[in-house]
């Protein structure tokens, strides 16, 4: 035996579903039920069946379909499966087990549902769940007050539950099953945002972007001729996803390159672009000014933005003031046989010569050009003196007589 309420209003048993009867009988059977092992008041029977207007022998009408209820279960042997019909007072009582219920496994499979780990299992418990619906709840009844509002909730209910199913596809990454299952549900309530909001977003990740767009316009201007208002966050947020090219699932994402892949092809990111970057020593010895892996790594940062005026990181008197190494300035030991970046040869510097030979400036190919020793004098010694510069090359400075 097994009672429906989630479609036609129904007795179903081994022998073939009970005739009920008239409208008023399945009403009352409805109530009586939706408070299964209750006790349900004759003043509430009576706004079940006839809302405000009652008429003046409402009572006996109530009993009359209680007697023929009791004789329909009687016959078919239903104290057997523990369901009885009783009168308490001035109540009515269905006693009857909640497995012969099917809302009530409705909601048991739900909560089953959610509290599953796998999206697999979440798709046929709620699969399970949406099967025992016939059609809308409370068919065949006068839905009139308590009965409206309980059909109305059993229909939040299964609504709720077709998002949820929809949600545990794209889990899986069946966006078109996803979309089949809403489609159905937007149709019938076309003033849902929520079934649009999904149903465009899961048109949009199974590749259907005008179908999203289409439907979104379709809604928004129903919303506007109907209630004369513009669609909720939801709805916005699903179209604002789709005009600025959100990804997809299993897409790559934007600028899939990672950084260091990007700084190797030369298309990375340029350091201070759009913004000063901090001044200081740059790499490693940022962190520790002792050790440096390449001469330019001590040397400050130059400003994004020149105006023209000393920038006040270079004016500060207690900022040490750090020598890059060429020709006329010996490194320390540490620098000694690197390898430059800019020309790809190897120099050393003057203090580690040892074979008498001409300095030669490492940013330099040329070797005897006294211009470009020049230019690598106001280009590697920044602090360089117009005496200093105008000194021939070869020619080592002079030593200082004085204190």
């Amino acid at each position: 035996m097994e009672f429906r309420l989630l479609g036609t209003v129904s007795v179903d048993t081994r022998t073939g579903p009970l005739p009920l009867g008239p409208a008023k009988r399945r009403s009352l059977l409805a109530a009586l039920l939706l408070s299964a092992n209750t006790p349900v008041p004759v003043a509430r029977l009576t706004d079940s069946l006839w809302g405000e207007e009652p008429p003046p022998r409402a009572r006996g009408v109530i009993q009359g379909h209680v007697s023929r209820l009791r004789a329909l279960l009687t016959g078919a042997e239903a104290q057997a499966y523990g369901v009885e019909l009783v009168t308490l007072g001035d109540a009515y009582v269905l006693r009857v087990p909640e497995t012969l219920l099917d809302y009530q496994r409705f909601e048991e499979l739900l909560m089953l549902a959610r509290q599953q780990r796998s999206a697999a299992d979440t798709v046929r418990m709620l699969d399970d769940a949406l099967s025992l619906w016939q059609g809308p709840a409370l068919g065949g009844t006068f839905t009139e007050g308590p009965l409206q509002a309980a059909a109305h909730t059993l229909e939040e209910s299964r609504l709720a539950t077709v998002e949820e199913l929809a949600r545990a596809y794209a889990d899986l990454g069946e966006h078109h099953r996803a979309a089949s299952v809403l489609r159905a549900e937007a149709v019938a309530h076309p003033m849902r945002e929520s079934l649009a909001a999904a149903l465009i977003l899961a048109l949009y990740r199974a590749g259907r972007q005008s179908e999203a767009l289409d439907w979104f316009h379709r809604t928004r201007r129903l919303l506007a001729d109907e209630l004369g208002i513009d669609p909720g966050h939801e709805l916005a947020d699903a179209y604002a996803l789709i005009l600025r090219g959100g990804p997809r699932p299993g897409a790559a994402p934007a600028g899939g390159t990672d950084a260091a892949g990007a700084s190797r092809a030369g298309t990375g990111p340029v350091e201070g672009a759009g913004t000063a970057a901090p001044p200081g020593p740059r790499g490693p010895a940022a962190h520790n000014p002792s050790v440096a892996t390449h001469p330019t790594d001590l040397l400050p940062a130059p400003p994004v933005v020149s105006t023209g005026a000393t920038p006040s990181w270079r004016r500060s008197p207690g900022r040490p003031r750090v020598r890059r190494p060429c020709a006329w300035s010996p490194g320390p030991p540490g620098w000694a046989r690197r390898r430059w970046p800019s020309s790809g040869h190897t120099t050393t510097p003057a203090s580690s010569r040892t074979d008498g030979s001409s300095p030669i400036c490492a940013g330099s190919a040329r070797r005897a050009n006294p211009l470009s020793s020049m230019s690598c004098v106001s280009s590697c010694w920044p602090w360089a003196s117009p005496r200093a510069v105008s000194r021939s090359p070869s020619a080592p400075p002079p030593r200082s007589s004085g204190p």
